[in-house]
């Protein structure tokens, strides 16, 4: 196993995140939502800056990226996002496993309204391929 076990658990900084008109227009479009506020999976744009990034650059996890590949999205909703608000957000190692020679890093990632009221849980689940 090349992640490293005992960051599991571990919370990242809380990242700031604001749902900027344009931005949400734009992804919107993007996936052909047509309904009124903000598509649901733009949670995806907030988890980026609070979880990916800082998981890839956290050199005691010893994730390699280049062997990396998206198994699995999920959102536990609480309330719709709003065009304007800032979200907090912050990811977790929610678990790091072994199986078949893949290691499987899942991460939670909570988006806060400004309040601290819970918006939504995204999980995301990584998968990092074996040496062959």
């Amino acid at each position: 196993m090349t992640l490293n076990p005992a960051l599991q658990g571990k919370t990242y900084r809380e990242v700031p995140f604001v749902l900027e008109r344009d931005r949400v227009e734009a992804f919107a479009a993007a996936v052909d939502h047509r309904a009124d506020g903000v598509p649901p999976t733009f949670a995806t744009a907030a988890e980026h800056p609070a979880g990916v990034i800082n998981v890839v650059a956290d050199e005691a996890l010893g994730l390699d990226f280049s062997r990396v590949v998206h198994g699995d999205q999920g959102y536990e909703w609480r309330r719709p996002m709003r065009v304007g608000e800032t979200l907090r957000t912050a990811t977790t190692i929610e678990s790091i496993r072994s199986k078949g020679g893949m290691e499987f890093l899942t991460l939670r990632t909570e988006l806060r309204g400004e309040d601290g009221e819970l918006v939504v849980v995204a999980r995301s689940t990584l998968i990092v391929r074996g040496d062959g």
